[in-house]
């Protein structure tokens, strides 16, 4: 399997979970440029973590059970995946605010 299958494929596998990502990291960054604070940053972190928690159990809730099967006959694991989708989301939003925090701190 090469890299371009397995960023298809978690692109395939956490597609919800990136554009509710996206959309809170844009919210976070544009509420940034109103007025830089460093506690507006901790916070917007907390709050990423709850907002993934609740997203993560959503998408756990309404997935089709079967599906999960299509991934594992690729050889990738739920696990490893969820963990790809998740690191991805918080370094979205780690490189966003330190953009804003070089631009507007």
């Amino acid at each position: 399997m090469t890299l371009r299958d397995r960023i298809s494929l978690t692109w395939r596998y956490g597609k919800g979970i990136f554009l509710i990502g996206a959309v809170y990291n844009l919210v976070c960054a544009g509420s940034q440029t109103l007025g830089f604070s460093y506690t507006f940053m901790v916070d917007s972190f907390i709050l990423k973590g709850v907002l993934m928690a609740i997203t993560l159990n959503l998408v756990k809730q309404f997935r089709d059970r079967d599906a999960i099967f299509f991934y594992i006959n690729l050889g990738l694991s739920r696990r490893k995946l969820l963990i790809s989708v998740v690191l991805i989301d918080f370094l979205s939003l780690a490189v966003l605010m330190a953009i804003m925090h070089l631009i507007y701190g």
